[in-house]
């Protein structure tokens, strides 16, 4: 017999809808906050639980069966849940429970509707279809030369394990190959998949406790992520080009699986965007900036940072669960921008511009602004060191540069003389747990359908990881001699 749980602080709501749920052939029980529910849920096999948003009256700023969602899930992943409200349903809270909280359905709970939700409780528990969005595994890969790999899964698949060999990896080999696919347009494919299929023989096939871990949690979980752990210098490999080399139907693996790197030592002053994260606001507040700077001989105009920013605003700007600001070029003097970057209340911001990585000192990296409004005066370049400062008291969670080189990363032996390896590298430092940036130039058709599938995406998942996946998976289903589906490199310090 399948079990129902009935939260809600009203008693004669209790009463209604164990009286309907016990006579359609269902063992109820039922609480009243949030302390009962959860000693039921710790102590009992729910299938089904109905939890009325508002535990505490009336009160219009009560979410309180929300939060107790979200412990619910904590103690049993499994369990479904259907909200209630008594209240006109908000679209915003209704994709909100949804999309992050997990929930399978939010009803208005209303006396003439009480017949209603035991007939979705029955259609919930009898749908043979249904399957959870959070069933989702993840794979921890520790890369740290002279070191044994380390390999952990968690999630639906809990597991780890260590390589019985250390890892050398050259890095910088690897980095040249990436830079002479880049050169070689004509063969870049084929350089690609030969630098990927070696890189896997190195990580993977040599190291048959990674393989067969790896193997094991993709098997278990309905969805797996990746997250590839490392040193600050290893965003040189390209571990984006990693290529399996089973079976002449293998593709990309980063087309098959979210994949994300976080980098040690670097400490994030703010949570990362994730589903529970964007559970708990009211709003997702993106600053876009866009930058259509140029120099005669030096910098070129780039005529889509304003189409892709215009785009990406208009698109945006459609959500009511978004709090936007688009800066244009005309107005994005340096003076202006510095002003919103700095103690800066955006959880994103998007910068679309030049990118420069100066491989002689990385920390000087830039990007760049007019000094006046209306692409007047002269151009400033602003140097990684001053976007780490500026940014070090912010509350920005991810940064999206749209950019040339924007996670390019400069050689381990500079570190001697310098503090940063690039610009994502600085902006990580800073505090950000998230910076997402381009290993080479793309195309600005490419980047605007990146950019807008990308945030596409994040908000249907609340995942950066997820969404810059479906962003590559489109992008490059639909053209790969493009290689902007093979370009960005997300750092996720979760």
């Amino acid at each position: 017999m399948h079990k129902i749980l009935v939260v809600d602080d009203a008693p004669d709501v209790r009463k209604t809808l164990e009286g309907l749920l016990k006579d359609a052939g269902y063992e109820v029980q039922s609480a009243a906050n949030e302390g009962e529910a959860l000693n039921l849920v710790m102590n009992t096999r729910f299938d089904l639980a109905l939890i009325d948003v508002r535990l505490h009256g009336d009160d219009k700023e009560d979410e309180s069966g929300l939060i107790l969602t979200m412990a619910i899930r904590r103690v049993d992943p499994q369990i479904r849940i259907i909200l209630m409200t008594g209240f006109p349903l908000k679209f915003s809270q209704v994709v909100r429970a949804i999309r992050y909280y997990g929930a399978v359905d939010f009803i208005e709970k209303t006396p003439d509707n009480y017949v209603e939700i035991s007939k979705i409780v029955t259609k919930t528990i009898s749908d043979p279809n249904y399957k959870r969005a959070l069933d989702i595994s993840q794979l921890n890969i520790s890369l740290v030369s002279g070191q044994p790999i380390g390999v952990r899964a968690h999630g639906t698949h809990v597991y780890s394990a260590r390589s019985w060999k250390v890892l050398r990896l050259n890095v910088e080999r690897y980095a040249r190959w990436a830079d002479i696919a880049l050169n070689d347009w004509k063969n870049l494919r084929f350089h690609i998949k030969e630098t990927g299929s070696e890189l896997w023989r190195e990580i993977f096939d040599e190291n048959q406790e990674v393989k067969m871990t790896f193997l094991d949690a993709r098997s278990k979980g309905r969805s797996l992520k990746l997250l590839v752990e490392a040193p600050k210098d290893y965003l040189r490999l390209p571990l984006e080009f990693l290529h399996p080399n089973d079976d002449a139907t293998s593709d990309y693996l980063i087309l098959e699986y979210p994949l994300a790197r976080f980098i040690y030592e670097a400490i994030p002053k703010r949570e990362a965007i994730s589903p529970a994260l964007l559970a708990q606001k009211d709003k997702l507040r993106i600053l876009i900036i866009a930058s259509n700077t140029w120099q005669k001989s030096v910098l070129p105009r780039i005529k889509g940072v304003d189409i892709e920013t215009t785009q990406l605003y208009d698109s945006l700007k459609q959500q009511d669960f978004v709090e936007l600001k688009l800066i244009p070029t005309e107005q994005a003097s340096w003076s202006r921008v510095q002003s919103e970057l700095k103690n800066c209340r955006y959880d994103i911001i998007h910068y679309a511009g030049h990118g420069l990585h100066n491989p002689a000192s990385p920390e000087e990296s830039s990007i760049f602004f007019w000094t006046q409004e209306n692409s007047r005066g002269a151009v400033k370049q602003v140097k990684a060191t001053e976007l780490q400062d500026l940014l070090k008291d912010s509350e920005v969670r991810l940064v999206y540069l749209s950019c040339c080189e924007g996670s390019k990363t400069g050689e381990k032996k500079v570190l001697l003389e310098d503090d940063f390896l690039g610009l994502a590298d600085a902006i990580v430092h800073a505090g950000v747990p998230s910076v997402l940036g381009f290993r080479w130039p793309v195309s600005d058709k490419g980047a605007c359908e990146m950019a807008l599938e990308f945030y596409r995406s994040l908000l249907e998942s609340g995942s950066p990881e997820i969404a810059i996946w479906q962003a590559r998976r489109k992008l490059a289903g639909t053209n790969r001699d493009d290689p902007t589906w093979l370009s960005p490199i997300l750092i996720h310090q979760q």
